[in-house]
């Protein structure tokens, strides 16, 4: 069994302190940094001369060219195509991190070792915490907590700019983090704070906007953690296939919709429909913006994604961003 146990304190067990309002973490990941835990991913260290040269023949994403200090995006997928779960990728000195979901890192394992033949390659779980900071000065939060004696790499999920941040249980790298939100005008927020930010990015999360029953281009993932021109990975026929094809028959897109301010939110899974009563897909995440707008994630029917199309959601009209 392959566990990994989250600790977000620093060595005196003091926790990190969240006590800002959504509007305030919005705010941060605008005009300066928000950083926000994830507890629903844990870490494996990948060692060994082939380690970059294997994962690359089992991840979407390009890294035989990476060097130490970058943080690349990419997946895991399935020999039919479907994802098994994102990664994000730290490249470190003697050492790559593998950044995945808590939930999935088993099947992961399982799949990654069956692959693993004469590779000088070796694969363990490591105590590491995983953050993301998200906005303009996120690269001085990164530059702070390595100093703190954390570990990561630039990673902008959202376009604002961004960052993964790895810290150790036992030192002051966690606390490091925090300290130099704070420097640079920001600060640790939670899980409120981030959905209203991705939402409204369009950044989807796994197990809420997709699934290991989701393949990349359903997930609008094909352009963020899939390179179309390295070498051979693990399911990248049936990636291929796809973005050959021109299109999949659903897709993840952002809906803004309309309404007064004070309207209630579908709940997720609330169905869409074309306007004429015809089901064309549900929504995943729904968030009100402190202008009071209302914005979801939805996956919709091919036909149905052109910006601009207007659907129903529930009683609700809104148009394809």
């Amino acid at each position: 069994m392959w566990h990994c146990v989250p600790c977000f304190a620093d060595e005196a067990g003091e926790e990190w302190t969240m006590s800002a309002s959504v509007d305030e973490q919005v705010e941060w990941a605008r005009a300066s940094a928000l950083v926000v835990m994830a507890p629903e991913r844990c870490v494996l260290e990948v060692t060994g001369a082939d380690r970059l040269s294997w994962l690359n023949g089992l991840l979407t994403c390009q890294l035989a060219s990476r060097t130490v200090g970058e943080a690349v995006h990419g997946l895991a997928v399935a020999q039919k195509g479907k994802i098994v779960t994102d990664v994000v990728v730290v490249i470190a000195k003697d050492r790559a991190l593998v950044v995945v979901q808590r939930a999935t890192v088993e099947a992961l394992v399982a799949s990654f070792e069956h692959h693993l033949m004469m590779e000088d390659a070796e694969m363990k779980p490591v105590p590491l915490d995983v953050c993301f900071a998200h906005g303009p000065r996120a690269a001085e939060v990164l530059v702070g907590a390595v100093e703190g004696g954390a570990v990561g790499g630039p990673f902008d999920a959202t376009g604002l700019g961004g960052a993964v941040i790895l810290t150790a249980a036992g030192d002051d790298s966690a606390l490091a983090v925090q300290r130099a939100a704070e420097r640079a005008g920001g600060g640790v927020g939670d899980d409120a704070g981030w959905d209203a930010v991705r939402v409204a990015a369009g950044v989807a999360k796994f197990g809420v906007d997709f699934d290991d029953a989701t393949y990349p281009q359903e997930a609008a993932l094909e352009t963020k953690a899939v390179s179309f021109d390295k070498g051979c990975y693990l399911g990248q026929e049936v990636v291929c296939m796809l973005e050959m094809r021109g299109h999949v028959k659903r897709k993840l897109v952002s809906l803004a919709l309309d309404g007064a301010p004070g309207a209630p939110m579908p709940a997720a899974h609330t169905g869409v429909d074309d306007g004429k009563g015809t089901a064309i897909g549900e929504v995943t995440s729904v968030v009100r913006l402190r202008d009071g707008e209302t914005r979801a994630l939805a996956m919709l029917k091919y036909a149905f994604i052109g910006k601009g199309t207007e659907v129903r959601v529930g009683d609700r009209t809104a148009r394809v961003l």
